[in-house]
C-alpha cells in the first residue's frame, strides 16, 4: 500500500464501512477499487486485505443488526452452507489472474448488479398475495435450485475478487428469493461476515495475506466504527431509496474500473 496518512485510512474505512452497512454490502466492493489505487499489488494481496476490512466491517454491522432483531439466521445458516466452501475455492484461484483480468473482471460485474438494480429495482413476485418474508424465504432458499445455485456463484465471486459476496447476495436476496430489501440487506450483512472470513483463511493459508499493519489498523477500525453509523441511518431510509444507492455505486465504480482496464 502507499504511505497514505493514519487519519486519512480511518476515515476511508469509515467511510466504507458506514455506506456498505447502509446498504448491506459489506463496503468490500467500494474497498477494493479505491485500494487498487492506492496500491500496485497483485489481486491476490489486494483482495486478502479487502477481505480483512471488510470481516471487521462486517462484523460490526452484524452485531448492529442483531441488536435491532433484523437478520434472518435460518436464511444466513442455509445460503451460507453453500457460499463458505465456494468463497474458498474463489479465493485460491486469485493468484491466476493478472491484474488487468482482475479490474475488468470486477468492472463489468459491477456494471451488471448495477443493470439489475436499476431495471428490476424490487423483487417480482407470483400472485398478488403479500411480499414473501424473510422466513418463508429461508424455507423456499432449503428447496430453491436457483437460489442455492445463484448463492453458489455468489461465494465463488467473492472469494476470487475480494469483496466477501455483498452486494451479490443482496442481489440474490432480493430479486431470486423475493426477501424484503430491509430484511435482505441485514441478512446479507451476516452472510458477508461468513463468506469473508472463509476466504481470509484460504488466502492466510497460501501465505497471500501480507497486509501492512500500519495501514490495516487504522482502516479496520474506520470500518468498525463506520458500520454502527451505517447501521442506524438504515432505519432512516426506504427500501427504494436503498435500492438505488446500491445501483449508483456500483454503476459508478464499475466505469471507473473497466476504464482503466481497457
Amino acid at each position: 500500500m502507499s504511505p497514505t496518512a493514519p487519519p486519512a485510512l480511518f476515515l476511508l474505512g469509515a467511510a466504507v464501512g458506514a455506506f456498505g452497512t447502509l446498504i448491506g454490502a459489506g463496503g468490500g466492493f467500494l474497498l477494493l477499487p479505491l485500494l487498487m489505487v492506492l496500491s500496485s499489488n497483485p489481486p491476490a494481496s489486494l483482495a486478502s486485505v479487502s477481505l480483512a476490512v471488510v470481516a471487521l466491517n462486517a462484523l460490526s454491522g452484524t452485531i448492529a443488526y442483531a441488536w435491532r432483531k433484523r437478520i434472518d439466521y435460518r436464511l444466513a445458516a442455509v445460503l451460507g452452507a453453500v457460499s463458505m466452501p465456494t468463497a474458498g475455492v474463489g479465493a485460491l484461484l486469485t493468484a491466476r489472474l493478472t491484474r488487468p483480468t482482475f479490474d475488468a473482471m470486477f468492472g463489468l460485474l459491477l456494471l451488471v448488479l448495477a443493470a439489475v438494480l436499476l431495471l428490476r429495482p424490487r423483487a417480482r413476485r407470483s400472485g398478488r398475495g403479500p411480499a414473501v418474508d424473510g422466513r418463508e424465504a429461508g424455507h423456499r432458499a432449503s428447496t430453491s435450485v436457483m437460489g442455492l445455485a445463484a448463492t453458489a456463484v455468489v461465494g465463488f465471486l467473492s472469494g476470487l475478487i475480494g469483496i466477501g459476496g455483498s452486494p451479490l447476495q443482496v442481489v440474490v436476496l432480493t430479486h431470486v428469493l423475493g426477501v424484503p430489501a430491509q430484511s435482505a440487506m441485514p441478512t446479507a450483512q451476516f452472510m458477508v461476515l461468513l463468506s469473508a472470513l472463509a476466504g481470509l483463511a484460504v488466502h492466510a493459508a497460501t501465505g497471500h495475506f501480507q497486509a501492512d499493519v500500519a495501514s490495516l489498523a487504522p482502516l479496520g477500525l474506520g470500518a468498525l466504527l463506520g458500520a454502527q453509523f451505517g447501521a442506524s441511518l438504515a432505519e432512516r431510509v426506504s427500501e427504494g431509496r436503498l435500492i438505488r444507492l446500491l445501483a449508483l455505486a456500483l454503476l459508478t465504480l464499475g466505469v471507473r474500473l473497466l476504464s482503466a482496464a481497457l
